[in-house]
């Protein structure tokens, strides 16, 4: 390989997959660590993390006219209940499998306000878990940052989130 030949990659490419991938790391092992009692600061976790957003905050933040996706770069820790699993590719090398990820809301006694996501859940370490551990109706747990939006017909914005981890909670 020559100096500078990156093997086909982008320069940019590579380091934001180069830092994801570390920031994933991060986000494991500082978990493991509030785990077990030792404390992460919380201005490093808020610098990665956004726990001020649950599924009804993402959604009504993607909804916002002037949400700029290419701004908000943090990861988001969101639980909710799967309404269907959609397998789109089942060889585990390149697995991938779109999860739609609802929470309700009551909204008095007679009516129910439904806040949704579309997660994406793709690689090997997501074959087995979504074949055989995690099906539809499972409550869940999901680590996952915002990838894009996606507009259905009526012109209604739903967040899409690449997972990066999932639990099942129940």
């Amino acid at each position: 390989m020559e100096s500078g030949d990156n093997g086909g990659v982008k320069g940019n490419d590579r380091w934001k997959t180069v830092g994801r991938n570390l920031l994933s790391i991060c986000i494991l092992l500082g978990s493991r660590i509030l785990l077990y009692g030792a404390e992460l600061p919380k201005t490093q976790l808020s610098r990665v993390l956004d726990l001020s957003l649950d599924l009804k905050g993402v959604v009504q933040l993607v909804r916002k006219p002037d949400f700029n996706l290419p701004s908000f770069q943090k990861f988001l820790l969101l639980d909710g209940s799967i309404a269907g699993i959609t397998i789109l590719e089942k060889n585990p090398t390149n697995f991938t499998a779109e999860l739609e990820l609802v929470q309700g809301e009551w909204i008095g006694t007679e009516e129910v306000k439904l806040y949704r996501a579309y997660v994406y859940a793709q690689g090997p370490s997501f074959a087995s878990l979504l074949t055989s551990s995690i099906k539809a109706n499972d409550y869940v747990l999901v680590i996952g940052s915002i990838e894009d939006i996606y507009t259905d017909d009526a012109g209604t914005r739903y967040p899409v989130i690449l997972a990066h981890s999932i639990r099942k909670l129940h």
